[in-house]
């Protein structure tokens, strides 16, 4: 991990914080959101997430595009992605059980289900629009951004740190405090799926799974939460006792997956070339002075939402 990757790739998130900002700031008109809104945000993830990503990645060159990991998963791999999937899902709503209970207002404030407003007259093309829109768009993103330019700068400081600090950028990004769990966790899991399959591909369409569901069906989660009564509990049971069933049959097939990459001889291109210790190395990707702007700007942001 050079100091360059640790002092440009921040460089890069700060990009993308202002710009979403500024989107954040502009007035709804001049955005054309009530014109039309599915063209509006859909250009405006492209001009913050999408734009910035692309042309970071092509100042680093061809050298750095093998980093990224642009190949479809392996056909062998399809359980592990499907337990992964009920894995964050059942975590996502667990967390988000969890957050909403201690400050609800909050957490429901930064919800995206109030962008559901756009379909509520329930026709199928509004609703394809919307998960479109909000779900399979961003997935795409955020996973190139997080999971592909950021991981692919950090882990030759080690596949675990690399994973962490993308995560922490993935959480920030969303720029509210009350729902940073629920995108750590994500992004912790995605990070995970990303190496055990070596495949961007895999973790965008978990994410987009995630994304969809969440989308269309956190409010009726939240209405349990509200109700406070058996059938909360239930609920809470059967999501824990999915959650723990999937995450022992996830690391079943991750164990797997791992064991095929040794039989076949298949090189770890991510393996730990560094002699620093840790510290030093945690140091060098928490502490380099664009990643505490880049959490500086998250701290304002979340805080006028608080």
């Amino acid at each position: 991990m050079s100091r360059k990757s640790t002092t440009y790739a921040p460089i890069l998130l700060i990009v993308v914080f202002v710009l979403i900002a500024a989107a954040n700031f502009l007035p709804e008109d001049v955005l054309g959101i009530e014109e039309n809104p599915y063209l509006a945000i859909v250009m405006i993830q492209l001009l913050t997430y999408a734009v910035p990503a692309l042309f970071y990645s092509r100042i680093r060159g061809k050298d750095f595009t093998p980093k990224l990991r642009l190949r479809l998963f392996k056909p062998s791999q399809i359980l592990y992605i499907l337990y992964s999937t009920v894995f964050m899902l059942s975590g996502v709503l667990i967390i988000s059980m969890v957050m909403y209970t201690l400050i609800p207002d909050t957490f429901e404030a930064a919800s995206a289900s109030g962008y559901a407003a756009f379909a509520m007259n329930g026709r199928f093309f509004d609703t394809a629009y919307l998960i479109l829109t909000f779900a399979v768009l961003p997935a795409v993103c955020e996973e190139f951004l997080f999971r592909g330019i950021m991981i692919g700068e950090y882990e030759s400081g080690g596949a675990g740190l690399a994973i962490v600090v993308s995560t922490i950028m993935f959480a920030m990004s969303h720029f509210s405090f009350a729902r940073f769990p629920v995108y750590f966790f994500s992004g912790l899991v995605l990070g995970g799926v990303l190496y055990a399959t070596r495949s961007l591909a895999a973790s965008i369409l978990i994410h987009l799974i995630n994304n969809t569901v969440v989308l269309l069906c956190e409010d009726y989660v939240l209405h349990i939460v509200d109700k406070q009564n058996v059938s909360l509990v239930l609920f809470a049971l059967i999501l824990g006792a999915v959650f723990i069933v999937s995450g022992m049959l996830m690391c079943y097939e991750a164990q797997n997956i791992y064991r095929g990459y040794a039989e076949d001889n298949v090189e770890s291109d991510y393996a730990l070339r560094e002699k620093r210790s840790i510290f030093g190395r945690i140091s060098e990707a928490f502490f380099a002075p664009t990643f505490l702007c880049a959490v500086i700007i998250f701290v304002v942001m979340a805080i006028k939402d608080f």
